[in-house]
């Protein structure tokens, strides 16, 4: 069994999400090709986002799981059109990446990364604790 984490960053909202399986961890999100620009194409970030969470939450995803969603998300998201307020965003990816872990999402999506980790600790029943 591995790990799904969702994180919310500190300073500008921002939603990511770390699969950890086997050896292996990977940070996957979703960001515009153009810096905190509110809309552009977008694509699949790998960088490390550890020292930026401000919240997260982690639940037990059996390994297949885990690389079969970043395959997809990696497929569906690179180059797809980025926009903060009306569109796709990193909320809507972190979102897709639970739906694919088999993880119960909100209906209606919030529009700060905190709030979806609020809601998905309530949707699946956890007792998984959020950080900090």
């Amino acid at each position: 069994m591995g790990n799904l984490t969702i994180i919310s960053e500190t300073g500008f909202p921002h939603a990511a999400c770390l699969f950890e399986y086997a050896e292996v961890k990977t940070w996957c999100g979703f960001k515009p090709k153009i810096p905190k620009f509110p809309a552009f194409w977008g694509y699949v970030d790998r960088s490390n986002r550890a020292i930026y969470i401000k919240k997260s939450i982690r639940f037990e995803i059996p390994d297949r799981t885990l690389q079969e969603a970043i395959s997809i998300l990696e497929e569906k998201y690179t180059n797809r059109w980025f926009a903060i307020w009306l569109g796709i965003n990193c909320i809507d990816f972190a979102i897709e990446a639970a739906k694919l872990c088999e993880l119960k999402v909100p209906e209606q999506k919030k529009l700060f990364p905190c709030d979806l980790i609020e809601d998905l600790k309530e949707l699946n029943n956890s007792s998984n604790r959020i950080t900090p």
